[in-house]
């Protein structure tokens, strides 16, 4: 069904409490794909972790620092992370403001 909504109309959840800190979503859809519009507050983030889902971040605010497997990357407006089912990930707030992003949660159609 398609619809429309205001980002004002839904409540800011805190995100995956049991690997995050400090982060907080509204989610704007949950079907196939999940997609979240995330803000993390100044030292929050997500420590390393593993999921059985992929992820797409695209990062639209705010400064921090995001990394898959070994590599790392400044996180700030435009960044596009793509993380693959099973790799460790992790992104936190490095900056004064939030860090805002949208995140995808993609299942393993393989």
């Amino acid at each position: 069904m398609s619809k429309a909504f205001h980002l004002d109309s839904l409540a800011w959840e805190p995100v995956r409490t049991d690997v995050a800190r400090q982060v907080y979503g509204k989610t704007l859809l949950d079907e196939l794909i999940k997609i979240v519009y995330t803000h993390v507050k100044p030292g929050g983030g997500f420590s390393a972790h593993q999921d059985r889902y992929g992820h797409l971040l695209v990062f639209l605010g705010g400064t921090g620092i995001a990394g898959v497997g070994k590599e790392e990357f400044p996180a700030r407006a435009g960044l596009v992370v793509h993380v693959s089912a099973g790799d460790e990930h992790f992104f936190r707030n490095t900056g004064d403001d939030d860090l805002v992003l949208i995140s995808l949660n993609l299942p393993d159609l393989k």
